[in-house]
């Protein structure tokens, strides 16, 4: 246990000084949110309602899906990895602590991003915090856990980058974030629950926000099968060597993280 103490607290100093971090984990989101508040207040104010989950969904996706993957592959490059298994580190801590060292600083920025969005730009704030509390932790935990599942599964970073775009870019069109998924044409809607963040925000809306309807049970699933799927995906495919073959002959196992979403699309 001290071991793991002091991997991670040095995980965690090593993020408050790197620069790459810095940006996505802080400046990258912190920037954003001044823009959308400042500009979709002002053109759709039916964002108000959503800037609060949406924002801290944009923060954690920023940090997991545009980051962790990356930091994956290049210690695996570099040789970290086989250094770890020199000296004993399991997998579990390979994997874990960057999950959990990002996870802290998510932590702040949300804080942040809550107050901000409600004090500055007169956003809906969570009627119910311990609801928003568990809304964030489930949500973060899917998304690291596809950040993670991409950085095992990559065979390289560019691999890694395309990936994880493959998963943002929908998701800040069609996750609800920017507009509700409830506006969207029937079409749209339905391939909306591929995505994890639309679950995410309907999650929040469920769990937190005024107006919600209950406790949006097939998309808390989803996320919940999401993450024991990407995390054992993650813990079966994870390679010590980039020079290891079996990576590119079972990276295609990674595509059954896909199941709860492709379930939600055809049920939904």
């Amino acid at each position: 246990m001290s071991a793991f103490t002091h991997h991670l607290a040095y995980d965690f100093r090593t993020g408050t000084r790197d620069r790459s971090k810095l940006l996505m984990f802080y400046l990258f989101p912190l920037v954003f949110f001044a823009l959308m508040g400042g500009l979709m207040s002002s053109v759709n104010p039916g964002f108000l309602r959503v800037i609060v989950p949406g924002m801290v969904l944009f923060t954690f996706m920023c940090s997991t899906l545009l980051t962790l993957p990356s930091v994956l592959v290049s210690a695996r490059e570099a040789g970290v990895f086989r250094s770890y298994r020199i000296n004993g580190v399991p997998v579990t801590s390979i994997l874990g602590i960057p999950v959990i060292s990002t996870g802290v600083h998510m932590a702040i920025i949300a804080v942040v991003v809550s107050l901000a969005g409600g004090r500055l730009f007169g956003g809906t704030l969570p009627t119910s915090v311990p609801g928003f509390i568990a809304a964030a932790l489930l949500t973060f935990a899917a998304f690291a856990g596809i950040g993670v599942l991409i950085g095992v599964a990559a065979g390289n970073p560019t691999v890694a980058i395309l990936l994880s775009q493959l998963i943002y870019i929908p998701s800040i069109v069609l996750g609800g974030i920017m507009v509700p998924t409830s506006i969207l044409p029937a079409t749209l809607q339905r391939i909306s629950l591929l995505l994890p963040a639309s679950h995410a925000m309907r999650l929040f809306a469920g769990l937190a926000m005024p107006g919600g309807e209950g406790t949006p049970w097939l998309s808390l699933g989803v996320l919940a099968a999401s993450i024991a799927l990407t995390f054992g995906l993650a813990a079966l495919l994870f390679e010590w060597d980039s020079r290891a073959a079996a990576p590119s002959r079972r990276a295609w196992l990674a595509l059954l993280a896909l199941a709860p979403f492709v379930f939600a699309a055809v049920m939904g």
